[in-house]
């Protein structure tokens, strides 16, 4: 792979906090456009790994690149957290235009809606965002990180806290909104990470280490969530990235 055609780039990575290693080595390479799924059990670093990659972090060891340079918070990523995160005395629509003003891009009401539309929102821009419910607010989120044309995509567990049927609709969604985007996503859940990913990572325990890395070539396009999640190599896939998440969390990985 040419290093044009690399998004992000992980070389022998360690990071820790004081004592504490939390995350490697871990050596990874992204390609541009893939949707990469971390998964593994609580404490692991998969958050860490995100926040090094989003630069809101700086390796103890190792490089990180994104795009061939130093990430830069805030610069080429669009984040989404697993609290919205949102401006309770903004409007909706006052919240995507802000992103879109400090992006330097006219925020004019045809641009806010259409982004808002782009996330299934319709005519709530003038709502407060108390107004809405939890699943709408974290699609104003994802607007928001939308808003800016970043080459790519950071979410941190972003449907953990909402109820099952909102978050498989939004997991259905966000198959949609990150297309020809490179993408992480960190999550708990395999079968989220098998459904998203086009490639799932399972860290071990801490310090996190890669203990799986899988190709997820499942249909993107073409075929409904239903039929997606019956078909018998899906369940191939969840079984094999539930198995190195259950072995590797009852396993002490030393330090």
């Amino acid at each position: 792979m040419s290093s044009a055609d690399t998004a992000i780039e992980l070389s022998e990575v360690v990071h820790r906090y004081g004592d504490v290693t939390a995350v490697g080595p871990i050596s990874l390479t992204v390609p541009e456009g893939e949707f990469l799924v971390l998964v593994g059990a609580s404490g692991c670093g998969k958050s860490t790994l995100l926040r090094l990659i989003a630069g809101f972090e700086e390796p103890t060891f190792g490089t990180v690149r994104a795009a061939g340079e130093p990430p830069v918070p805030g610069r080429g990523a669009g984040l989404v957290f697993q609290q919205p995160r949102l401006f309770p005395w903004r409007s909706v629509g006052g919240n995507v235009a802000l992103a879109l003003k400090y992006a330097g891009l006219p925020a004019t009401p045809a641009h806010v809606d259409a982004l808002l539309a782009r996330v299934g929102l319709h005519d709530v821009a003038r709502r407060r965002t108390w107004q809405i419910s939890g699943g709408q607010q974290q699609r104003v989120a994802i607007a928001r990180a939308l808003a800016v044309e970043n080459p790519l995509l950071l979410l941190d567990e972003p449907f953990a806290a909402l109820d099952a049927l909102t978050r498989e609709r939004l997991q259905e969604d966000l198959r949609g909104f990150s297309q020809g985007r490179t993408s992480v996503f960190v999550t708990h859940s395999v079968d989220e990470a098998v459904f998203l990913g086009t490639r799932v990572v399972v860290l071990t325990p801490r310090p996190g280490r890669i203990a799986l890395d899988l190709p997820i070539p499942l249909p993107r396009t073409g075929i409904t969530p239903d039929e997606l999640r019956r078909r018998p190599d899906f369940a191939a896939l969840r079984a094999e990235v539930g198995a190195a998440v259950r072995t590797r969390s009852t396993e002490e990985v030393p330090a």
